[in-house]
């Protein structure tokens, strides 16, 4: 079992019976989800168009179309939750 799923599992356990106060969950959270944007915005550096180019188009169409069919799933989430507001 890795490491790192051992530590989640005390931290959202910790949390859970307020051994974490808020003001640190509040702060971790945020720098958890700048985390994430800085870990995708990495992945998007990384990637060559020239060899996605190299794939041919039937790859990239997807990419594409799995990009907007997410896309459109988060929009229609949020309008549905009233969300965003």
């Amino acid at each position: 079992m890795p490491l790192f799923l051992i530590g989640f599992a005390l931290l959202v356990a910790f949390s859970s019976i307020g051994m974490i106060d808020a003001g640190t969950i509040k702060f971790v959270s945020g720098a958890s989800r700048w985390m994430l944007v800085i870990a995708i915005a990495a992945v998007g550096v990384k990637t060559s168009f020239q060899d996605l180019g190299k794939l041919g188009w039937l790859p990239v169409a997807m990419l594409v179309g799995e990009t907007l069919f997410i896309a459109a799933f988060v929009l229609a989430a949020m309008l549905g939750f009233g969300l965003g507001r």
